[in-house]
């Protein structure tokens, strides 16, 4: 199920819980027409979405800061202007790549879990 903002988004979703913070796995700026185009209720739906720990040193932390760098593989871009170029899917699969490296992930009840390594 997809919604028009994050706002009616986190509503449906309710608290992350504690130390938590809901993540878009597929980036919330994409929405922009000058990254990828998607359509907010794609971008806003319950599939795009995990909890992470949040907070200074935190792993949503270390991901923002990832999709914010330039790699060798970007072509010379920020990750997100490269992967603008890309499908939903391919930004999808990228997206649990990156949380793969941190944590198993497993879709229970339509909503993604993650459960990070020990």
């Amino acid at each position: 199920k997809g919604f028009d903002n994050f706002y009616r988004l986190k509503r449906q979703l309710g608290d992350p819980g504690k130390g938590l913070q809901w993540h878009h796995i597929v980036e919330q700026s994409q929405i922009k027409s000058n990254r990828a185009g998607f359509a907010p209720k794609q971008i806003h739906s319950i599939g795009n979405f995990v909890a992470l720990p949040s907070g200074a040193e935190s792993i949503h932390a270390k991901i923002s800061s990832m999709y914010s760098s330039v790699h060798p593989y970007t072509e010379g871009k920020i990750l997100r202007d490269w992967l603008a170029t890309k499908s939903f899917e391919e930004q999808f699969k990228f997206g649990i790549k990156q949380l793969e490296k941190f944590s198993t992930m497993s879709l229970e009840h339509g909503k993604w879990v993650f459960k990070p390594f020990d």
